[in-house]
């Protein structure tokens, strides 16, 4: 019988139940006493020892059966667990997962798993011949058993409570976005070209079909959703290893799993997650010796939070290590060039601490395989504001910094304010604007060398939007200045710019070179009109 057909599923298949393994060890080292989690485990290897001897992969057969072998051991309390037993078992399942991508890849040849195989056979806790201690997880790793298996694990998530699944291809997802975001700007240009003819008929069948265009498009979106645990299942083992390779004690924690985003932001915000967290391990939380002599518990807590706030989903990252100086950051940024003395002497504590996403700042003593290179919190800022959401950093030195991103449902059909730029149609995500504003030549005056404006009592930055993007100033001097106001890392600015164009829902699709190039663009659309924006990135603007 030709079992290649159902490869695919046993893909899968495996990853969940090595995904769920690898959890299930960490929740372990947090409560040895509970049984059932080991029973679970058990379960999860003898499930995938099944399946591979099923399918004829007898190497994923024989080192998934060790390793059952190995927690029957535990279960029949030969042994307690301990830090090695973990240890050794992460790396059969590192080394399983290594096997079924090589068994999707269509590769003939599997990792050799004889030596782990043997130390599994021989285990005892205290061994020379357990597991090696793990060595801190490069940014990037997992992300083929995350991201990549999140189409085709989408429809098992969301329909856990049912008794059928229905596996979508990644391809076909982003197809029905493709041809639902193309039916909507069909609707804009037929509504305009309507606009110009007295025809009372069509009015109907038009409101109609923008009904049923906003039907298509939401169910299009919610087949593209998926739970933040898609991605957040790997950080348990990301935070374990790494705390492991800095003799230090971690509990992670994570709430709101059950949280939906769209998966292409899932995609996009994995690694600057993976960042973050690595900063709480390595910068953030104090070792246990440390964290004794200023009266706290030995074992530092990172907590990842997911809520639903209306059409945004805001992560936080919150640890309750030794916080961050905003005075000692910009005394580094001043040594790195960063900014001025004049500037650190000014400086607000809200942008003394944005100052760690600056490229090229960091303030770690030495440069490890884990930090110290001056990357990581600037590609995470990157990241956020690419996807039209926002950054915020809070910390409190003795007591912990949190990390706040907020990120819109999805990315690909948006709300956008549409202004005039000199030649340019630019678009603002709504989510990124705070508000409009049209001012008067009066009301702008000089500050410290640069025009500024109030609002609600806060002098406010204004920034010519035609020089930023080196478009031509509008003839004469227009009474009235129009204005998009925009907050970023808490900076706000106000953008003058020739005019408003109103709101209009837009389909987004990247640009390619060389305007992918241009920092301040993140996209273009087509108007119903026919004519083509840019959607800005406010951010860098500010």
């Amino acid at each position: 019988m030709d079992m290649s057909q159902y490869r695919d599923l046993f893909v899968s298949e495996s990853r969940n139940h090595l995904a769920t393994f690898n959890e299930l060890i960490v929740q372990l080292e947090d409560n040895v006493s509970d049984r059932t989690i080991v029973d679970e485990m058990f379960r999860h290897a003898h499930s995938l020892k099944g399946m591979a001897a099923s399918m004829h992969y007898d190497a994923v057969a024989t080192l998934a059966h060790r390793m059952e072998d190995l927690l029957g051991r535990v279960r029949g309390n030969e042994f307690e667990f301990c830090p090695a037993l973990a240890d050794i078992l992460l790396e059969g399942s590192d080394l399983l997962s290594g096997m079924v991508s090589a068994i999707e890849n269509g590769e003939g040849r599997q990792p050799d798993a004889a030596g782990l195989i043997e130390r599994l056979v021989s285990f005892t806790p205290g061994s020379s011949k357990g597991a090696r201690t793990p060595e801190p997880p490069p940014v990037g790793a997992g992300s083929e058993a995350t991201a990549g298996d999140a189409s085709r694990a989408s429809h098992q998530f969301r329909n856990s409570d049912s008794f059928k699944s229905v596996r979508v291809k990644t391809e076909t997802l982003d197809q029905l976005v493709n041809i639902t975001g193309e039916l909507i700007t069909t609707r804009h240009r037929l509504m305009d070209r309507v606009r110009g003819y007295a025809a009372p008929a069509l009015d109907e069948p038009l409101q109609q079909l923008s009904a049923l265009l906003r039907e298509l498009r939401d169910e299009v979106f919610k087949a593209r959703m998926l739970p933040f645990a898609v991605v957040a299942e790997r950080f348990p083992r990301l935070v374990r290893d790494l705390a492991r390779a800095q003799g230090k004690n971690v509990s992670l924690r994570i709430e709101g799993k059950e949280i939906e985003l769209d998966r292409g932001i899932l995609e996009e915000i994995t690694e600057p997650l993976v960042h973050i967290l690595r900063n709480a391990v390595d910068h953030g939380l104090e070792d246990p010796e440390a964290r004794a002599a200023a009266g706290k518990p030995t074992g530092g807590v990172v907590t990842v939070t997911v809520a639903r706030d209306k059409d945004h989903v805001i992560i936080t990252v919150a640890d309750d290590g030794c916080g961050m100086d905003p005075a000692r950051l910009a005394r580094k940024a001043v040594e790195k060039g960063i900014i001025t003395a004049s500037q650190a002497h000014d400086i607000s504590r809200q942008a003394a601490l944005m100052l760690v996403c600056a490229p090229g700042f960091s303030t770690a003593a030495e440069v490890s395989d884990i930090s110290g290179r001056g990357v990581g919190m600037d590609v995470v800022r990157t990241a956020v504001h690419v996807l039209g959401g926002t950054l915020a950093i809070e910390s409190r030195a003795g007591q912990g910094s949190r990390f706040i991103l907020r990120l819109p449902i999805t990315v690909s059909i948006i709300h956008a304010l549409l202004v005039e730029c000199g030649n340019l149609t630019l678009a603002f995500p709504v989510n990124t604007v705070s508000r409009t504003i049209e001012l008067r030549r009066s009301d702008i005056f000089e500050e410290a060398g640069r025009k500024v404006f109030t609002l609600e009592g806060r002098n406010i930055p204004l920034k010519s939007l035609n020089r930023l993007l080196d478009q031509p100033l509008p003839r004469g001097a227009a009474s009235i200045v129009p204005a998009v106001v925009s907050e970023a890392g808490g900076d706000m600015a106000g953008l003058a710019t020739d005019r408003f164009l109103g709101q209009e829902e837009i389909f987004v699709k990247p640009l390619g070179i060389p305007l992918s190039r241009m920092k301040n663009l993140t996209g273009g659309a087509i108007t119903g009109s026919g004519s083509i924006v840019f959607v800005v990135d406010a951010s860098t603007l500010i």
